[in-house]
């Protein structure tokens, strides 16, 4: 086709594209010192591993998190280093803390996510540890990866409807592994004016899934029941004379309001004083919780300038580690059965290479 094109294209080998992408590896790497310098603000980072299904060769991947003087969200995969030999919580920690010492972010680094599995807990300790005795950075922390935290707690807490959750699939797959019963199910949704759902069966490995599969059946419940107990729905209830005429959450939401009216009016002033110190001018604003949260900190900069430099600090600290994962599903793509011989520089050149041209990172040109 390339022919068809340009009879005098030549297509380049693997050799020639092989040195293309470490060319530009290596040019966008030695100017990725120049953006690093631009940030005024912390840096925070996630890091994860994987190891191929093909080369079983393992990856520590480290990206790095800033908002900048535009207060813009930044975010790049900043290295990944291969292990060689068994990686354990002390050899990640020299392998983060190399990249860390090249690019000059020691002092600048703030946290570290990483996911729940032992070697990342024991990194991430002993790199605080080591931040605060050697390199005097008193400020950094290591945090878990919350959607970690929370898939166990909610695998945890799904065990104990487990039996029903059972009950609920195997009826699912009845239903759905029936034409009948389909088509039954299909001419209840159109008698109540439902729109139809296709019976799913959750994946055990994915509990979202399984919220969804008990929503449709909620929908599925309705669709079957409401004959059967629309009697209820023209029953007056004997004490209805003695209820009150709102509903007991609208009754309590309408108490907590005037609660909420009360206490305000005893313990806020009239308005604030410019005597107020900045954080307590800035308690006193009224909370938007529709507001763009780095606009607004951009557009109060100069009301509160020390607030808003702590907010461009701590508003890039990362409550999971799904950027560096992501960067690795990548590498699921770049390293398969078809390139099961491509070396690790080469890997690493490519991944890290599509991130920063992607995000525009390394092109300033080195001033002579």
């Amino acid at each position: 086709m390339m022919h068809i094109f340009d009879p005098y294209y030549k297509i380049p080998d693997r050799h020639q594209i092989k040195e293309i992408i470490i060319d530009e590896f290596n040019e966008r790497r030695s100017n990725i010192g120049y953006d690093l310098q631009k940030i005024s603000s912390k840096v925070s980072f996630t890091a994860d591993m994987w190891t191929s299904t093909i080369s079983s060769e393992a990856y520590l991947g480290l990206t790095i998190h800033y908002i900048d003087q535009n207060w813009v969200f930044r975010r790049f995969l900043l290295d990944i280093i291969s292990f060689k030999v068994r990686y354990i919580g002390i050899n990640m920690v020299a392998a983060i803390t190399n990249i860390l010492n090249e690019f000059n972010l020691v002092g600048k680094a703030l946290a570290l996510t990483t996911d729940n599995e032992s070697a990342m807990l024991v990194c991430g300790r002993k790199l605080s540890k080591e931040f605060e005795k050697e390199l005097n950075n008193l400020t950094f922390s290591h945090y878990c990866c919350s959607a970690y935290i929370l898939n166990l707690a909610v695998k945890q807490g799904m065990e104990i409807v487990d039996q029903e959750i059972v009950e609920v699939r195997q009826l699912m797959s009845k239903i759905k592994n029936s034409v009948l019963f389909c088509d039954e199910l299909r001419e209840l949704y159109v008698i109540e004016k439902l729109e139809y759902l296709w019976p799913e069966i959750n994946i055990e490995m994915r509990w979202n899934s399984t919220y969804y599969m008990l929503c449709e059946l909620t929908t599925n419940a309705i669709a079957i029941l409401r004959e059967q107990f629309s009697f209820y729905l023209f029953q007056k209830p004997q004490s209805q004379a003695s209820l009150p005429s709102t509903s007991s959450r609208e009754y309590f939401r309408q108490l907590k309001k005037c609660r909420i009216g009360v206490t305000a009016e005893t313990t806020l002033p009239p308005s604030p004083s410019p005597d107020l110190a900045e954080i307590e001018r800035y308690l006193a604003l009224p909370c938007d919780k529709n507001v763009e949260v780095l606009l607004w900190w951009q557009a109060h900069s100069t009301e509160f300038p020390v607030l808003s430099l702590m907010a461009k600090d701590y508003l890039a600290i990362q409550s999971t580690s799904v950027a560096c994962e992501q960067a690795f599903s990548v590498a699921g793509n770049t390293i398969t059965k078809v390139r099961n011989r491509l070396c690790l520089e080469t890997a690493r050149a490519s991944l890290c290479t599509k991130s920063w041209i992607e995000n525009n990172i390394g092109e300033q040109i080195r001033l002579k």
